[in-house]
C-alpha cells in the first residue's frame, strides 16, 4: 500500500537519525537536531518514536566517550543488541555464517563445506537456510548474502558464479521460503567493500577499493559512502583484467586474465613446485620461504607483485582510491610484501595520484564477507527501510 507524504517524511527522519547514530556514536539530541538540520521538535518525536521501538537508549556514558564541559547533556544511543541479522558469505566449497547485531559485530557463527561437483547450489541454499535456523533468534531482521559473482538489480539473485559453474540461484527466494524473514544477496567483494567503509577501520577513506584474493581476483568499490554498483548487473571484474599477453586460459574464457597469475589456485601450484607438499596458506609461505632466502619462492612473489600492481594501478587510474584494502590470501601476508606491493602500484600510477593511494591489508579480516553479508542486510533492512 502506498504510503502518505507525511509517513514518508517520518520514515526518512528515521533513516537519517539511525544512520547518524551508527556512524557518528552517541549524541544529544539537539547535536543529532543540527547535525541533520532538524527542528528540536521533529527530533523529539523521532527519538520517542525508537525509544518505543526499542531501538535507542538515552543516558549513561559509553566508554571511552568525549568529556562535555558545561552542563551536561543526555545522549540518544543505538541499542545494537535491539535487532539482529544474519551474514553469509558464500565461497568456493565453503560457506560462512555469522549473527550480526546493528553495528555488524558477529555475536556468533556457523561454517560448512560443500561438494562443488555434487551438491546443487538449491541444496547448499537449503544447509544455509538451516545453519541461518540454529543461529537465529526473535530478533531477526532478515539474512544477507555475499555471492560471488554478479547479482540482479532487485538484490535477489545470483546471475553468474563462474569459478562455482553457478547460474541464476534464487537465494532470496530459497532463504524467504525456508526462515520466513526478508533476505538479500549481493557481490561478494562489493559487500566486503561496503563493509570496511561501514564498520571497518577506514577513518573514511573515499572512495574505497577492496579487493579479495582467493579462488578469482574480485573488486568492490564503495563511493560517497555508497557501493559502486556499475551497468546492469554490477559487476566490477578487476580479476579479468589482462595483465599478460599469450597468457594461460581462464575460467572466464580469455586468457591472460590477472586471476591466472594471482589467484589462490596459481599461488598453490607456485608453492607446491617452489616448495613443495601441498600448502596450506599458499602467499604466506612463499612469503616466508622468500624471506629465508628461497630464490625460487622470491620468484613467484616478483611476478605477483608485478601483475598484481599492474591491474591495481589501472583501478587506481580509473578510480582514484584514496584507499586499496586486500584481504583473503592477503590476510597473513607479511607487512613488507604489502609496502612492496603498495609501491609498485604507485610507481605504474598517474602522477597526482600515486601520492594520494595507500594500500593495506583488511581491516575485518576472515569476517569480511560475513560482516559483508551482514552490512547488505543492514542497509537494505534497517537503515535503508
Amino acid at each position: 500500500m502506498k504510503q502518505s507524504p507525511v509517513q514518508d517524511v517520518r520514515r526518512l527522519h528515521r533513516r537519517l537519525v539511525l544512520r547518524s547514530l551508527r556512524d557518528h556514536g552517541p549524541q544529544p539530541r539537539a547535536d543529532l537536531a543540527r547535525r541533520l538540520g532538524l527542528s528540536p521538535t521533529t527530533m523529539t518525536k523521532v527519538v520517542a518514536q525508537l525509544l518505543g521501538e526499542g531501538l535507542v537508549t538515552e543516558g549513561g556514558v559509553e566508554s571511552g566517550a568525549a568529556v562535555r564541559v558545561g552542563r551536561p547533556s543526555t545522549d540518544v544511543r543505538l541499542r545494537a543488541d535491539a535487532r539482529h541479522v544474519i551474514g553469509v558469505q558464500v565461497g568456493a566449497g565453503t560457506v560462512r555464517l555469522g549473527l550480526c547485531d546493528l553495528r555488524a559485530r558477529v555475536l556468533r557463527g556457523d561454517a560448512f563445506a560443500f561438494d562443488l561437483a555434487g551438491e546443487s547450489p538449491e541444496r547448499v541454499v537449503a544447509r544455509i537456510a538451516g545453519a541461518a535456523a540454529a543461529l537465529a533468534g526473535d530478533l531477526l531482521l532478515g539474512v544477507g548474502v555475499a555471492a560471488p559473482g554478479p547479482v540482479d538489480p532487485a538484490y535477489r539473485r545470483n546471475v553468474l558464479s563462474v569459478n562455482l559453474g553457478w547460474r541464476d540461484v534464487p537465494f532470496s527466494d530459497l532463504l524467504e521460503g525456508a526462515l520466513g524473514v526478508p533476505a538479500v544477496v549481493d557481490h561478494n567483494v562489493r559487500a566486503m567493500a561496503l563493509a570496511e567503509a561501514r564498520y571497518g577501520d577506514t577513518a573514511g577513506a573515499d572512495p574505497l577499493l577492496y579487493v579479495y584474493v582467493r579462488t578469482g581476483v574480485g573488486a568492490g568499490v564503495v563511493i560517497g559512502g555508497r557501493p559502486f554498483r556499475p551497468g546492469t548487473h554490477g559487476v566490477a571484474e578487476l580479476g579479468h583484467l589482462r595483465v599478460v599477453d599469450k597468457g594461460e586460459p581462464c575460467a572466464c574464457g580469455a586468457t591472460g586474465c590477472l586471476e591466472t597469475v594471482a589467484a589462490e589456485p596459481y599461488l598453490a601450484a607456485q608453492a607446491r613446485l617452489a616448495l613443495g607438499g601441498e600448502p596450506v596458506d599458499p602467499l604466506a609461505e612463499l612469503a616466508e620461504a622468500a624471506g629465508e632466502g628461497d630464490g625460487r619462492a622470491a620468484a613467484v612473489l616478483d611476478d605477483l607483485v608485478e601483475h598484481l600492481a599492474t591491474g591495481l594501478a589501472g583501478a587506481v587510474n580509473l578510480l582514484n582510491p584514496e584507499l586499496i584494502l586486500l584481504g583473503g590470501a592477503f590476510d597473513r601476508a607479511p607487512g613488507a610484501l604489502l609496502d612492496r606491493l603498495g609501491d609498485a602500484v604507485r610507481a605504474r600510477s598517474f602522477p597526482v595520484l600515486r601520492d594520494a593511494v595507500r594500500v593495506r591489508r583488511s581491516t575485518l579480516g576472515p569476517d569480511a564477507g560475513v560482516v559483508g553479508g551482514a552490512a547488505v542486510a543492514l542497509d537494505r533492512l534497517f537503515y535503508d527501510a
